[in-house]
Order: C-alpha cells, then sequence, then structure tokens
C-alpha cells in the first residue's frame, strides 16, 4: 500500500521501511525489447519523432508501475528517453550545442560518427531545457503514488571533460574561462530551483568524474597538463557546492560517486597523502551519498569516517550488470562492517550503478531480470 503523497507538502525522501534495513535505487532502468525495437526504427529513419514519444511515454508508465510494484516509495523515470546519460543535458544548456565527429576507431568497417560538445557562448541556465517536460511527466504518471526523484549528471564531469578535453586549458574551447567554474554552478542551480517549482523535493547528481580523482593514472595525465590537483580538488568541492546552495530546506541533496565505467573508485587509496575521496567526503554539502563497494573488501569502508555525522548513506552492494544471485551473506557481512562507521539507521542498500548500464556488459541483465533484482534486493533489506 501507498500513501498519497504531495509535492507541496513533501518533507524529504521516506526511504522503503518494510524491514529493519531500507533499499534504494541509482535511477535508470533497461528498457524492454518492445521500446528498444521502436527506437531502431526512429534512429533508421523509419517512424516519426511523434512515434519515438509515444512510445516513451508509455515505457516511463511501465517502469513507474514496477517500481511502485516492488516497493519503492521514490521513483525516477528510469532515464528511458536518455540517449548519453551526461551529454543529453548538457547539449541542451544555453550556450552548448551538439556535433557530430567522426568517432575515430580504425576496428569499425562502416565509418562511425559520435556526438561532441561545442561551446557557443558562456553556459547558461537553459528555461526550455527537456528535463522539466520530462518530470512533469513523471509526476504525472506517478499522480501522488511515491514521491519522484530527479537525476542530473553532476557539474563535475562537464568541468573535467572541458580540462580533458582542452589538455588542462579550457580557454581553447570556453569562450570565458574565468567565469567557467561559476556558468556552471549557476546553470544547474537555476535548474533545480525550477525542478522544485515543479514540486520535485529530491535531485541526485550522478557524478562519474570525481571517482577517477583518486586514481594516480588519472591525476597523472591532469598534471602533465599543468593542472594543480589541489586546486583542482577544491574547485571541484566547490562547484558541487555552489550547485546545492541556497536550496529551499525540504529540498533534498544527493550525490552518486562513481568511477565511470569501472563503477567503484579506488577507495583503498584513501590513506595516501593528498587523496581526494576524503577531501570531496568531508566537504560537499549534501544529504545523502550513493556509493559503490565491493563486498569482498570491507576494509575500503573505512573510507566512511569522512563522512559527516547524520548523513545518510546509501550502499551499492548488489551486482547492477550481472542475473547471477548475489551472496546475501556477503552484502549483510558488508553492511554490518559499515555500522563501524555509519549509524544503522541511516544505512540503505542499493544495486553498485543504474541497471541501464547493463546494455554495456558481456552478458548484462535483461528487462525482466532487473525487477528479479529489486525483488532480492528487498528480500535482503528484510533479512537484515
Amino acid at each position: 500500500m501507498f500513501f498519497v503523497i504531495s509535492p507541496k507538502n513533501f518533507k524529504g525522501y521516506t526511504h522503503n521501511t518494510k524491514g529493519d534495513m531500507k533499499y534504494d535505487i541509482v535511477g535508470s532502468f533497461l528498457a524492454p525489447d518492445e521500446f528498444l525495437a521502436v527506437k531502431s526504427q526512429f534512429e533508421a529513419n523509419a517512424i516519426p519523432q511523434a512515434a519515438l514519444t509515444a512510445a516513451e511515454d508509455a515505457t516511463v508508465r511501465q517502469i513507474v508501475d514496477r517500481q511502485l510494484e516492488a516497493g519503492l516509495s521514490e521513483v525516477t523515470s528510469g532515464e528511458v528517453r536518455r540517449k548519453y546519460w551526461d551529454k543529453d543535458f548538457y547539449f541542451h544548456l544555453l550556450g552548448a550545442t551538439c556535433e557530430r565527429v567522426e568517432s575515430g576507431s580504425i576496428y569499425q568497417e562502416k565509418e562511425a560518427f559520435t556526438d561532441t560538445i561545442r561551446f557557443t557562448d558562456r553556459i547558461a541556465y537553459n528555461a526550455l531545457h527537456p528535463v522539466f517536460d520530462d518530470f512533469k511527466q513523471l509526476m504525472d504518471y506517478t499522480n501522488g503514488r511515491a514521491a519522484c526523484r530527479q537525476t542530473l549528471p553532476s557539474p563535475t564531469n562537464l568541468y573535467l571533460d572541458i580540462l580533458n578535453l582542452s589538455d588542462g586549458h579550457p580557454e581553447r574551447i570556453y569562450p570565458s574561462p574565468d567565469t567557467l567554474l561559476d556558468d556552471l554552478a549557476s546553470a544547474y542551480r537555476l535548474t533545480i530551483l525550477h525542478l522544485y517549482e515543479l514540486g520535485c523535493r529530491h535531485v541526485q547528481l550522478d557524478d562519474a568524474d570525481c571517482g577517477h580523482l583518486s586514481n594516480p593514472e588519472f591525476e597523472n595525465r591532469l598534471v602533465l597538463g599543468g593542472i594543480d590537483l589541489n586546486t583542482l580538488h577544491m574547485q571541484v568541492i566547490k562547484l558541487i557546492n555552489d550547485t546545492f546552495a541556497d536550496l529551499p530546506a525540504d529540498m533534498k541533496r544527493s550525490i552518486y560517486v562513481s568511477s565511470g565505467s569501472t563503477i567503484i573508485p579506488n577507495w583503498e587509496a584513501h590513506d595516501t597523502p593528498d587523496n581526494f575521496m576524503p577531501k570531496l567526503l568531508a566537504g560537499i554539502n549534501v544529504d545523502r551519498y550513493y556509493l559503490p563497494f565491493r563486498n569482498d573488501k570491507t576494509e575500503t569502508l573505512a573510507i566512511l569516517r569522512y563522512i559527516p555525522k547524520g548523513k545518510e548513506v546509501v550502499l551499492g552492494l548488489m551486482d547492477a550488470h550481472s542475473p547471477i544471485p548475489d551472496d546475501t551473506r556477503a552484502i549483510t557481512n558488508t553492511v554490518r562492517a559499515a555500522e563501524k562507521y555509519i549509524a544503522p539507521n541511516l544505512i540503505s542498500i542499493s544495486p553498485r550503478t543504474g541497471f541501464k548500464l547493463s546494455e554495456f556488459a558481456l552478458r548484462g541483465l535483461t528487462y525482466d531480470d532487473q525487477w528479479l533484482k529489486l525483488q532480492r534486493l528487498a528480500e535482503i533489506a528484510r533479512s537484515l
């Protein structure tokens, strides 16, 4: 049974509480084969945009209903409408545009292209950004049966992408490098405020690059470009905090920290001098952290000691890529180890990443598998 929640009166996200332990999701879901077939037809110019939009609408409705059936009291759109988890958002900011370029892969028999970002002006808030219509539709579909969470790619991803694309010299590709960080924070913050006006009470930044800043190889590449790492660390933390600054008190602020395709950051390196991860976890002003861990490396949970007291932590412990059942005992042991650092009532468990990434796994999940995974997650939570 679900309580009817009015967005205007909603005072924060209420986790699932069927058992003592709470369970959660990262955000994205695999779409059913029927939708993927329609999407392929559209990409082949065989059907119009209206047909794709209708299929997207139906799929979002289906995924919302399945989340509610799984016992989730907060839902996402499943990120069904996105082609790219990150660039779709960037391309629709003012001052940014999408440009098709050759992929450059020598292993492809046919000429292939990819989409990259180009800047026509300073980045700015776009009042007509499609994220707003997407969220309004999510609210309509949910119809008060649960709270709605909006996921956004973190502005830090775009900032670090710009540094990488420019070899550490953003002035080569961005028209106003001195204002870049402020431009990013302002565009994001105004976007979040408008989402709030539409009824959103929980925004989650998906950060796939901060995890790389604990990787010596990634950092060395930046150093070779002339980047001072200590300055960069402070810039990244400030960018997140400025993005979330002065929001209404009942807007929950969350961050998912991963390490790109490898998912789990190099938590082991947290005790090395000047490692970024302790600075990040201690320095950002968020209400909830979504953090993936390996169940066979409970010693890495020591990183949790840097999280300020009273903050919520969602431990990503379930494999979101493989249909193989997860080891309940291993997950239980990891949760118990985490309770050394985080109060049990502030801990939840979740998959390590969004299910949609399973599209790129060697033997990934099917559409139906992900719901079985959620069912199993709920069972594990009830057993804790």
